[in-house]
């Protein structure tokens, strides 16, 4: 593994908290030199992690950026994951707007996946709403999916997973909305059907950026994101999240995330679950 000396280190962390917002503390460093160490050998441009950071500094391009971000980054995600933030959306917003006690006119439901990684937690909200709406025909269902990672957007849009990424699906669930295919290794893999697809729109986003969307959004998914971020960032993001929510509209963070201590215009509803 490449040496990253303390000064370096600190240039990094400069990077990235003014381009994403991520905090990285000290002890992060051994995480961010064995990441920078892979993705150096890989490409063989840079000499040292020194020699990377000035590129970065001085002529790095979009997509040199969001290399590096790829190698900061942890892609790790399952389908319905955290499935209590499932069965809240199936309890206190499906039902209920089914069932004409929650307002929803023009039939129109709106869900966010701010951090939707390879796909898995935007898939997992279509195909509920497949299952819990009968006559989705006749709604304006949509689920927007966003992330940062060019890598993780490219595998979202493919929706093609291992069988270890879905053997932990209800079977009946994998067998109504994924197809089986061979992958290059000739290995099984389970292709998303396009009854799900259709729900969903991919688009690349920096959170830290402008949004080039209005809202509202009845659900705003920004699970395990805010890990990487310190307090102010987090409270900023979410008093942004929640001017896009309508009124009790549902916001779900990460298991181990909280939004204790914040000032933001949200109420607690459930573990990690938030009402506007």
């Amino acid at each position: 593994m490449l040496d990253i000396a303390p000064k370096t280190f600190q240039r990094i962390v400069d990077i990235a908290r003014k381009r994403w917002g991520i905090h990285l503390t000290e002890r992060k460093t051994a995480l961010v030199a064995n990441r920078l160490t892979s993705l150096l050998r890989k490409t063989g441009r840079f000499a040292s992690i020194e020699d990377y950071v000035e590129h970065l500094e001085r002529d790095a391009n979009e997509e040199d950026m969001l290399v590096f971000f790829d190698s900061l980054s942890t892609n790790v995600t399952s389908f319905f994951r955290d499935p209590q933030h499932f069965h809240f959306l199936e309890r206190e917003l499906w039902t209920p707007v089914l069932r004409g006690t929650i307002p929803c006119a023009n039939r129109r439901v709106r869900l966010w996946s701010c951090a939707c990684s390879v796909g898995c937690e935007p898939y997992s909200l279509a195909i509920q709403a497949l299952e819990l709406v009968p006559d989705i025909a006749n709604w304006d269902v949509r689920i927007l999916a966003t992330d940062l990672s060019n890598k993780a957007l490219a595998a979202a849009r493919r929706g093609v997973y291992a069988e270890s990424t879905v053997a932990q699906m209800d079977p009946a669930l994998r067998e109504k909305y994924f197809e089986r295919v061979r992958g290059d290794d000739g290995l099984t893999m389970y292709r998303v059907r396009d009854a799900v697809r259709k729900l969903v729109t991919i688009r690349q986003l920096n959170l830290m950026d402008e949004w080039p969307f209005a809202g509202p959004f009845d659900v705003v998914f920004v699970r395990n994101v805010m890990i990487y971020f310190d307090r102010e960032t987090r409270e900023r993001l979410v008093r942004r999240l929640a001017g896009y929510l309508r009124p009790n509209g549902v916001l779900a963070v990460g298991g181990a995330e909280t939004l204790s201590g914040l000032d933001v215009p949200l109420r607690p509803a459930a573990a990690s679950v938030y009402l506007k």
